[in-house]
């Protein structure tokens, strides 16, 4: 996308604005959880969870400015606050498309319907893969996988919300796409693919991070197999199939699996439409990157988004060599199906 001169002007003294407003808010409300994940480092942290008035009035402060868009609740594990389904009731009111991620344990019959009531719109529901033992493995607890199942089926109970199984591709389920897509297909779910990354959690990033991890492809049949799956999913997103990556961001998987320290080709737009405020309430356009502001400051939203931090950071974003510009907040939400 070419610059315009005020752009071009802006671009020269190392800053950015944002095209428009935030099409997507996430809200880390929590960073407790009970998982330990073997690609996910989330859970060893300490924060402690702010109260429900500090949400509530973010969400009517976000509300007032850029509602309608996308708001997802997330974590740790969201569902372990008692107060989240008032907290999305709040958020749907407000005119904001809600949805929220979950590892599915704490969502029985009667949380369902709750959340159903709130006027959630969507639920990503984590599964990495269709057998017992691999989920169960990746998610660092026994009984994972059948919670998972669980968890659908309260939620297909209702009409809303629609479920998203959200997946971690790695080596060690790269071999159950086929079944886990024909999973989605006969329940009428969508899938999202998310590549193997660093873990996420309070720790510096590490160029190196995937030649320690427990879950990166080592052996090139490994890596053929991650690739077999990535085919899969473009030719299945190629048919109009329940698959909400894009295309460009699938195939580029392939040569993030192959060669990680390679320059994958990706621009990253953190910060142009995306907007997250973490478990501590700062406000940030890139989670790996320092925040732009918090919550308690005084100045409006807006003038945070559009303030001197905000265009440096967006600037800072299009000068950025780290590989992490494959995650999916990097890539227009697409919902397929």
């Amino acid at each position: 996308m070419g610059l315009d001169l005020t752009d071009r002007i802006l671009d020269r003294a190392r800053l950015r604005r944002a095209p428009g407003r935030p099409s997507q808010v996430h809200l880390s409300v929590t960073d407790r959880c009970f998982l330990p994940c073997l690609h996910c480092d989330i859970w060893k942290n300490k924060t402690v969870d702010l109260p429900e008035a500090f949400w509530a009035d973010a969400i009517d402060r976000l509300g007032e400015w850029c509602a309608p868009a996308g708001m997802n609740f997330v974590g740790g594990e969201p569902l372990l606050r008692k107060d989240l389904e008032r907290l999305m009731a709040r958020a749907a009111h407000r005119g904001f498309e809600v949805s929220f991620n979950t590892n599915g344990w704490l969502l029985d019959a009667d949380r369902a319907r709750a959340i159903a009531d709130a006027g959630v719109s969507i639920a990503y529901v984590s599964l990495d893969g269709m057998a017992e033992a691999t989920v169960d493995h990746s998610r660092g607890r026994a009984g994972s996988w059948a919670r998972a199942l669980q968890a659908i089926d309260h939620l297909q109970a209702h009409a809303s919300p629609r479920v998203v199984i959200a997946c971690i591709l790695h080596a060690g389920n790269a071999d159950e796409m086929p079944e886990l897509l024909s999973f989605v297909r006969q329940r009428g779910l969508q899938l999202v693919v998310q590549p193997l990354y660093q873990s996420f959690g309070e720790k510096p990033y590490d160029p190196d991070w995937w030649r320690t991890a427990a879950l990166f492809p080592r052996s090139e049949g490994e890596v053929a197999a991650v690739h077999r799956a990535l085919d899969l999913l473009t030719a299945e997103r190629f048919r109009g199939g329940p698959v909400c990556n894009a295309v460009e961001q699938l195939q580029a998987m392939k040569q993030h699996f192959a060669d990680p320290g390679r320059d994958n080709g990706q621009l990253c737009r953190a910060g142009h439409s995306d907007l997250s405020i973490d478990p501590h309430g700062n406000v940030r356009l890139c989670y790996f990157l320092d925040p732009v502001g918090h919550l308690s400051d005084a100045r409006p939203l807006p003038l945070t988004w559009d303030g001197f931090e905000a265009l440096r950071r967006r600037w800072e974003v299009s000068r950025c060599d780290r590989r992490c510009n494959l995650l999916n907040c990097n890539f227009d939400r697409d919902d397929a199906g």
